[in-house]
């Protein structure tokens, strides 16, 4: 009983820290963009991942564990993120995120295989999310909250979504944090199962953190 509780114990002191850090933005100086236009792309240098103060995408479900453990949430991530954003005349014009799900590490290193599994990262191993209409930025400001229409591809199935954004334009530095929800079989995704496991909720949350600067040709 003691060492189930000091599992249980490790689990959600992982998870309150993943929470934590969700939305940990690097800092940054200079004067904010006045003008988005022209093109952005996913950089990968900016911020850690040890701390998730960098770019990444991932997942945030329910689960069941057995052995004491009880109700915990699922969080895991990938830094192995590419995409670029294009904005034109105060409009998102066109984006798209790529992410490998290879890349994807929990706190438990059984449901990391899982996920892999039931995923099929062998035949699909990367999730895209593809902007599928124009959306209007508010003209001067450097945050701003907006929902955005799009499709995401997992396991290779697409499915129309919104994603809810926060954006905000720091000198240099577009940041985008945002979620999306995901139902399982609208992907053809089978929760996974383990001994360990009793339970997996059938909807669960994507969520990222993206950090952009001007492309080779971008302009501002």
């Amino acid at each position: 009983m003691a060492k189930a509780a000091e599992t249980a114990a490790a689990a959600q002191v992982s998870d309150t820290t993943m929470q934590a850090t969700t939305t940990a933005v690097p800092a940054t100086t200079g004067v904010p963009v006045v003008d988005p236009s022209g093109r952005w792309a996913v950089d990968p240098a900016i911020g850690s991942f040890r701390d998730f103060t960098s770019t990444w995408v991932g997942y945030r479900i329910d689960e069941e564990l057995g052995k004491g453990i009880g109700a915990t949430t699922a969080v895991g991530r990938t830094p192995l993120v590419t995409g670029t954003v294009e904005v034109s005349d105060g409009v998102v014009a066109s984006a798209e995120v790529a992410a490998d799900l290879r890349g994807l590490q929990s706190d438990r290193a059984y449901r990391d295989g899982k996920v892999f599994e039931v995923l099929h990262v062998d035949r699909h191993p990367e999730a895209v999310f593809v902007l599928a209409a124009p959306v209007p930025l508010t003209a001067g400001a450097t945050e701003m909250s907006i929902a955005v229409p799009g499709v995401l591809t997992v396991n290779g199935v697409s499915v129309v979504v919104e994603a809810a954004l926060e954006v905000t334009l720091v000198g240099d530095i577009l940041t985008v944090v945002g979620t999306l929800p995901v139902v399982l079989a609208d992907h053809d995704v089978v929760a996974p199962s383990a001994s360990i496991v009793v339970s997996v909720a059938d909807r669960g949350v994507v969520e990222f953190q993206l950090f952009l600067t001007r492309a080779v040709g971008g302009t501002g």
